[in-house]
């Protein structure tokens, strides 16, 4: 017999899963990536730039703004003996004649000392009596000397000292500052001399890291007059820069910020008007420490594609090796079944993955199936003819069988006996049960019992006081929907391997469950078990038949083996029988069974009884075959 195939649709041929697949991980993975990667990079960059050239003026503003603040100080400490008066009065008394000039330069220097040359925001101090061309006090912390201060430093500020101003002046000469103010008297404005003081720049600009003052620079007042924290030589990129943004120094802005940059450095000039003078502050950065971050983010990016690229490929080979290559096995195999050949199998091995591994192992089972099914469906018919007429005649054994158990019944119970008729109908009670439940599925709990009740009566007539029965069976499990035949055969084995082996015994049938499971227990005494006889126990509830010892004339317990292998096969693997046995030599028969409610088991008859339908359907197709 060979199948059809379907046509193809109307709308064409599909598309190759394959092509699919590669168009969809492109459209998926590459296509996001690649703009999350674009966009991270340029609003990540974006991002670094505009928040470091904001902490670079933060910086210059900090450092411009604490360097006034502290300028600010020195000022107001060197106008605070105009107001103390102690100067201008060893100068009154110096032009009365009531002291020398020494005793008021003395007076001087001493207040010199205390103010100045005992701070160490100072570095050097000089006094000029008015009129005179050298200072009559001079003190340096720095080792600069006296003839050298007026070699260099004199000729710079003569042009203060000689103003008419009480204004003082911030003036910066061969890279140190300096402060220059005229005295007045308080009164009547008279001059009476000129204070000059040396601020230690490194005071003034402390709160700036020493990293950033070797790349800094300082205007005060012209482009001329520059502060250089600098260690060494100046490279000719950075003097270059340093060249372009002096130019831009005006010295009038209010306050204002300038940045110029180059191949390798970054710079910024940062203007600002303070009280008496004009300052500007410029600070040079390597391009590659200003943005290291930034380049630390190009250099992870840059990595990261160059490990997408074996990734994607990588992806590409996977789906190639565990979709591509599992699909065109199975429709290779697909395209051989479709031409005819039964029971064939997917070539190639094991499958790459679980998935396709089972629909492998499923495909192979059901083409054995389809082979099975066509080549036996011939045979199957013939022997069901034969199953037809032996079934006929099984049906005048039992008939004829529950006949004469009903005339032997009348008869005891003509006689008056009444112990052989509640036997009679005890044994027709079990033969009635075990031919009448042969097909069906399930019964009630409590249909089983009666079987076993009938058959317990039949042994305690047997075996008398030998034979004690003892039962704990929950009401509530009386609804439980069980297979049938499965707790006579367990009994029956109890009284086989524990009452007739002894002088008497005790069977217990307890029937319990828990959350999810019900149990089906039957208890007896006997011997102890030995290990030959817990082998065979095992061999016969897993079917090994080559592992049961065959002895003539003894029983098998093959009632059991049926029994585990009918609820494995209705209820799955994690259910069945167990036997062991406990201390005392008590031997525990124990069926697990899945526990449900009435309602649960009324909708299992239904289900049940709907499969059973549907293959007798199934059934009839292969018949008419």
């Amino acid at each position: 017999m060979r199948w059809k195939r379907r046509s193809a649709s109307p709308k064409g041929r599909p598309k190759s899963l394959n092509k699919k697949i590669l168009f969809f991980t492109i459209l998926c993975w590459v296509v996001p990536v690649t703009v999350f990667f674009a966009f991270i990079t340029i609003s990540y960059r974006q991002g670094i730039v505009e928040k470091t050239e904001k902490l670079m003026e933060d910086e210059l503003n900090n450092a411009a703004s604490f360097a006034s603040i502290r300028i600010g100080d020195a000022i107001t400490l060197c106008q605070r003996p105009s107001y103390e008066k102690t100067w201008e009065m060893a100068w009154k008394s110096f032009e009365e004649g009531t002291s020398g000039k020494s005793g008021y330069l003395q007076e001087v220097n001493a207040s010199l000392k205390g103010k100045f040359y005992l701070d160490e925001r100072f570095n050097m101090y000089a006094y000029y009596c008015y009129g005179d061309l050298e200072p009559g006090c001079f003190s340096s912390r720095t080792g600069i000397s006296y003839h050298s201060y007026l070699e260099e430093i004199q000729p710079e500020i003569m042009d203060i000292i000689e103003m008419d101003s009480s204004y003082a002046y911030v003036r910066v000469v061969k890279g140190r500052m300096f402060i220059v103010r005229n005295l007045y008297t308080t009164v009547d404005y008279v001059r009476y001399g000129t204070l000059v003081v040396e601020l230690n720049k490194y005071k003034v600009f402390q709160d700036v890291t020493e990293e950033v003052r070797e790349n800094m620079m300082v205007c005060i007042g012209s482009s001329e007059h520059i502060l250089d924290f600098r260690s060494g030589e100046m490279e000719d990129d950075r003097q270059s820069l340093a060249e372009q943004l002096l130019l831009e120094y005006d010295g009038t802005s209010r306050q204002k910020t300038i940045q110029r940059e180059d191949r390798n450095y970054h710079g910024y000039l940062y203007q600002e008007q303070c009280e008496g003078y004009h300052m500007g502050v410029l600070i040079f950065a390597k391009r590659r420490d200003l943005y290291s971050s930034l380049y630390e983010f190009y250099t992870i990016a840059a990595v990261m594609i160059l490990l997408f690229i074996p990734l994607f490929c990588y992806v590409i080979y996977f789906l190639k090796l565990h979709i591509q290559l599992p699909i065109e096995r199975m429709m290779q195999a697909s395209r051989r079944m479709e031409a005819g050949e039964m029971g064939i199998t997917v070539e190639g091995g094991e499958m790459p993955n679980l998935e396709f591994q089972y629909m492998k192992e499923s495909f192979d089972s059901m083409s054995a199936q389809v082979c099975y099914l066509f080549e036996t469906v011939y045979d199957e018919k013939l022997a069901r003819k034969d199953a037809q007429i032996q079934a006929l005649q099984a049906q005048i054994n039992p008939h004829f069988l529950n006949n004469t158990l009903e005339m032997m019944n009348w008869q005891a119970r003509m006689s008056g006996d009444t112990v052989i008729p509640k036997m009679i109908e005890a044994l027709g009670t079990v033969l009635d049960y075990r031919m009448n439940r042969a097909k069906v599925r399930e019964i009630h709990l409590s249909e089983e019992l009666q079987c076993v009740n009938a058959y317990f009566y039949i042994m305690s007539m047997r075996f008398g006081q030998r034979l004690e029965i003892e039962r704990d069976i929950d009401e509530k499990m009386l609804s439980l929907m069980v297979p049938p035949l499965i707790l006579q055969p367990l009994v029956e084995n109890a009284i086989v391997h524990g009452v007739e082996a002894l002088a008497n015994g005790t069977i217990r049938l307890k029937i319990y469950h828990d959350r999810e499971n019900a149990y089906l227990e039957v208890r007896n005494t006997g011997k102890e078990m030995t290990e030959k006889d817990k082998k065979k126990i095992r061999a016969i509830l897993e079917g090994d038949e080559a592992q049961i010892p065959q002895e003539p004339g003894r029983h098998t317990s093959i009632g059991i083996q049926n029994v585990n292998r009918r609820i494995r096969l209705v209820y799955g693997e994690e259910y069945g029988l167990i036997i062991l046995q406990e201390e005392g030599c008590e031997t525990i028969s124990r069926i697990t069974l899945p526990w449900r409610k009435e309602e649960e088991s009324s909708e299992r008859r239904k289900e049940t009884k709907n499969q059973e339908e549907i293959w007798q359907d199934k059934t009839n197709n292969v018949n008419s075959v």
